[in-house]
């Protein structure tokens, strides 16, 4: 994923009797403007009135949430309706059903159901739009307030009220006349919006059954299959049958095509929003009924074909998958996941927009699920790499910080958790290990700790959890953290680093580390780096060669994201999926049961 200074993404009150007499000649037919009304002329009511005239105009088995603040808030405006602008209306519906499709909170499913209700009309309509406003202006607020951390939770957050200074400001837009303006602030404040928000629509009206392929073994070029019409359906779908000009991959940083279908991790989670795949049985044709024509169709049909093939790695690559034209279980899922499940990531990247920077002057960038790092100067990309992020078990941290050092032939600690989970458990049993693998034991973490001979440890009195000693791997070719290490503060000891296995790299799915972040091009941002800190290349070779450790200070803080997104949209206008490493896209699964709905509120 790449992106440049403007954050593209290619490789965030009234009531009584009088008053419901008029409200009920105000009843607009299903889904009309609010706007085309009569205004209700009634003098100063109470709160407890203006509740009394919002239920009395609510069907059976609709409610709201904010009723109570809603009461207080007709009550100000004398009874009259909020939504009074058709564009305005027609912008937040949008925004609503953007967020319902994400499946962050479950109410806004509910308020999507009402409002594609035929029997939530007139002022009902209009009390429901402003109690999802309400619920939307809490969410808006909260996002950020949370680093969005709502985002990334399987668990609904709670409902509140929302802030009061934002409520204020719906009210007085309404006042001015500017409600349509103030919908259209409470979009993301990002550069990829429009483009999400308009595949996701598209996506979205393409309601044709979805064809599918069934589960099996996995399928090679030459192979015969009753799954062939569907898969040549499904390419042909999404555009990535040959001669499609429109198609064009989005390349992945430093990549080059894979060719081996053993890199298909097996054990590796596909984005858990796809839908099940279901074994559906194929009719084959009838051997009474012209039995040469029929098996001669048979073979022609089912054969998994050249020209197949080159589809197939063509969608390969558009997933982020090794493009090997094999149909593994991956490529096999992502084949199977319709244009409502698509639209739904893009309806939940589209809310992670919230908080991401529109701009990017000087930082480093790394999308977590696409396993790359873009490094921009002076808003222009002077730097993009593969990298190896926190396999699922030890996940690589969302967080923002900043590089302050890079370490020319770091030593390596070795962190808590692998101590306790990965070398203790073996070295118990087997004290040699330690200098196999070129660590060296510390009385404590104090610089002038002693080294300490593991065949003097009294292992009988020692465990995993209660080892307390530190483990740390000299500078070398075979050191883990390779010859440089980027510095950065983090509350998790996380870090971006070199290592000595770049073989790693040529893999898709490449959720290895115990949580920090390999860098492929390691070796160049280092010589970047050090060069804005006055090293010259003969200072770097001279350090490298002479292997002692050197901690040298950047002059200017590197600004560092480390985010998570799924899906976006290409410079040429393709939405873009990722493999879903860390299941934080599991919400979407309930926004799909509503896309037909929220597809009509995009409509009206």
């Amino acid at each position: 994923m790449v992106l440049n200074n403007r954050f593209r993404l290619s490789h965030m009150v009234v009531g009584g009797s009088i008053a419901m007499s008029a409200l009920a000649l105000s009843v607009m037919p299903a889904y009309a403007d609010v706007a085309k009304q009569p205004v209700v002329s009634v003098a100063t009511m109470s709160v407890p009135q203006s509740r009394s005239a919002l239920l009395s105009q609510l069907p059976r088995g609709v409610s709201l949430r904010y009723l109570n603040q809603l009461s207080s808030l007709y009550a100000a405006n004398h009874m009259q309706p909020m939504w009074q602008d058709r564009t305005a209306v027609q912008q937040f519906q949008q925004q609503l059903a953007e967020v319902a499709l994400s499946g962050v909170q479950p109410q806004f499913t509910q308020w999507v159901q009402a409002l594609t209700n035929p029997d939530v009309s007139g002022m009902a309509r209009d009390a429901v739009l402003s109690d999802a406003m309400l619920g939307y202006l809490q969410f808006v607020s909260g996002v950020t307030a949370t680093k969005g951390s709502w985002l990334y939770s399987s668990v609904p957050y709670a409902m509140a009220e929302p802030p009061t200074t934002l409520v204020n400001n719906w009210q007085l837009s309404i006042r001015d006349g500017r409600l349509n303006t103030f919908v259209k602030s409470l979009e993301p404040a990002h550069p990829q919006y429009a483009a999400m928000h308009k595949a996701l629509k598209n996506l979205l009206a393409d309601a044709r059954p979805w064809p599918v392929v069934s589960d099996g073994p996995s399928l090679k070029p030459g192979d015969l299959s009753a799954d062939m019409p569907a898969l040549r359906e499904v390419l042909q779908r999404t555009g990535m049958l040959e001669g499609d000009a429109s198609v064009k991959p989005t390349p992945v940083p430093d990549a080059q095509p894979l060719q081996s279908p053993a890199s298909q991790d097996p054990n590796a989670v596909i984005s858990p929003s796809t839908t099940a795949v279901t074994d559906l049985t194929k009719q084959q044709p009838s051997p009474e009924a012209e039995p040469a024509k029929a098996a001669s169709v048979s073979v022609i049909d089912n054969r998994y074909t050249p020209e197949l093939v080159e589809a197939v790695k063509r969608f390969q690559q558009w997933q982020g998958l090794a493009s090997d034209g094999v149909i593994g279980k991956r490529t096999r899922e992502w084949l199977n996941v319709s244009p409502q499940t698509r639209a739904t990531l893009l309806a939940l990247n589209i809310q992670r927009l919230r908080i991401l920077p529109g701009e990017v002057n000087t930082g480093i960038m790394v999308n977590i699920p696409n396993y790359s790092l873009i490094y921009y100067q002076n808003g222009a990309e002077v730097l993009s790499s593969r990298v190896i992020v926190g396999r699922p078990t030890r996940k690589t941290p969302l967080m923002n910080s900043e590089l302050n050092n890079v370490v020319v032939n770091p030593p390596w600690n070795v962190p808590t958790t692998l101590i306790r989970e990965d070398i203790i458990p073996k070295a118990m049993h087997d004290p040699g290990y330690f200098d196999r693998h070129g660590y060296r034991l510390f009385s404590g973490w104090s610089s002038d700790a002693e080294v300490v001979n593991p065949y003097m440890i009294d292992w009988a009195s020692v465990s995993p959890r209660n080892f307390p000693y530190r483990i740390q791997q000299a500078p070398g070719a075979n050191n883990s953290l390779g010859r440089y290490k980027f510095n950065m503060p983090s509350q998790d000891a996380i870090y971006l680093h070199d290592t000595p296995n770049h073989g790693l790299f040529e893999k898709d799915i490449r959720a290895l580390s115990s949580g920090c972040v390999r860098v492929n091009k390691a070796s160049t941002l280092a010589n970047m780096l050090l060069q804005d800190a006055g090293w010259n290349d003969a200072r770097v070779s001279s350090a490298l060669k002479e292997g002692n450790t050197k901690y040298v200070p950047i002059r200017h803080r590197i600004p560092v994201r480390l985010y998570y997104l799924t899906a976006w949209v290409s410079e040429d206008g393709k939405p873009q999926f990722r493999t879903d490493i860390y299941n934080y896209d599991d919400t979407v699964r309930s926004g799909a049961k509503i896309a037909a709905q929220a597809e009509r509120l995009f409509q009206l």
